[in-house]
């Protein structure tokens, strides 16, 4: 028996030692193909982490790259890049809280629609919060302000969006009055986004868009 508990400690002792002191650790890189846009406006295509270290929240405040070829992951900040994408999702740079944050476009077209993420608490306990944003990218001069992008109120989400749903606005009505729900909001910006966009929605693209709100597209 003090064989077999002596055995026991020293194989502990080994794991042990072999841990790196003061480093938790990592899980291996999930890699998936991805793009992203730098400051000057150029694409760089390779792959990009879908698995970061903190969760969904990493990828609303840069992300990981490897470029095509030999070469290693390395971290993506918003002082490098504009905009970036994966897997049919695509975020682009705007100010925020005195500061630069992604935030993921939800729908796009002449409504967009988008998404930013954080850690919060939801019922007192830590969860990712979201916060979502709405702007008319071909609004009349008489609605100029409408070009901007501004943050929606989840609890009077309706009245923010009436604004916005002015030619169409038996789409406004269908929107139920007080549940915000992102996804039936989405569906309905697609349907609005329709009548002024023939293509493929569905179809990827390589976006960026620059912080004064216009967008590049590159096939």
């Amino acid at each position: 028996m003090k064989k077999i508990l002596s055995a026991f400690f020293i194989a502990s002792s080994v794991v042990l030692l072999a841990q790196p002191k003061g480093k938790d650790p990592k899980m291996a890189a999930t890699l998936t193909p991805g793009y992203y846009c730098n400051l000057k406006g150029d694409t760089i295509k390779g792959e990009i982490q879908t698995n970061p270290t903190n969760g969904e929240v990493d990828f609303y405040k840069g992300f990981n790259f490897k470029p095509k070829g030999p070469g290693k992951v390395t971290a993506i900040s918003n002082k490098k890049a504009k905009a970036y994408g994966f897997d049919g999702r695509h975020f682009t740079l705007i100010p925020f809280d005195a500061d630069f944050a992604y935030i993921e476009y939800i729908a796009k077209g002449r409504l967009n629609f988008m998404e930013y993420k954080f850690a919060g608490s939801i019922a007192g306990q830590p969860g990712v919060e979201s916060r979502f944003f709405i702007q008319d990218t071909k609004a009349d001069e008489s609605s100029a302000e409408l070009r901007e992008l501004k943050q929606i109120s989840e609890k009077f989400y309706k009245k923010d969006l009436k604004p916005y749903y002015k030619p169409h606005p038996e789409l406004w009505s269908d929107l139920d009055k007080f549940t915000f729900n992102k996804e039936t909001i989405a569906n309905s910006i697609r349907e609005f986004n329709r009548y002024y966009d023939t293509s493929d929605s569905d179809k990827p693209k390589v976006e960026s868009e620059k912080v004064t709100g216009e967008t590049e597209v590159q096939e």
